[in-house]
């Protein structure tokens, strides 16, 4: 009996103070015992530089599943897409040119090599499980 008396003595106390804040503000009551109790607080007006940098009138609205636009240049046609697949090929050899004559990845893709053959012969050498 007495636990709940206190129970009520505060639950009229939390009201009170709610009552008496949103005298002061134009806050709801749960929001004001929610205060008074520390679990919310004021928002703050933002920065200068913040009022600063957004837009002088507030954005449109932006739809969704909206189709994406088309792009702009027509698609390539065989030609075109054989010469640009040219063009990547040139690079990518000589790329690799430049990558087999440094000798840290010379040494790389002659261990990777090596750890290939030996996961090979690893691999052949287990013998395979008899079926039944």
């Amino acid at each position: 009996m007495r636990a709940s008396g206190i129970v009520v003595a505060c639950a009229c106390l939390c009201f009170g103070a709610a009552a008496s804040a949103q005298e002061a503000h134009s806050d709801g009551p749960l929001k004001s015992v929610m205060k008074f109790l520390g679990f919310a607080t004021d928002v703050q007006p933002s920065a200068d530089f913040v009022e600063k940098s957004r837009p002088a009138k507030e954005g449109d609205y932006i739809p969704i599943f909206q189709p994406p636009p088309e792009p702009q240049r027509p698609a390539l046609n065989d030609k075109q897409l054989n010469a640009m697949k040219r063009d990547l090929n040139s690079v990518e050899q000589r790329h690799d040119a430049l990558r087999s004559a440094f000798p840290p990845a010379a040494k790389a893709v002659a261990e990777a090599k090596a750890a290939e053959q030996k996961r090979a012969a690893a691999g052949a050498a287990k013998p395979s499980a008899p079926q039944q």
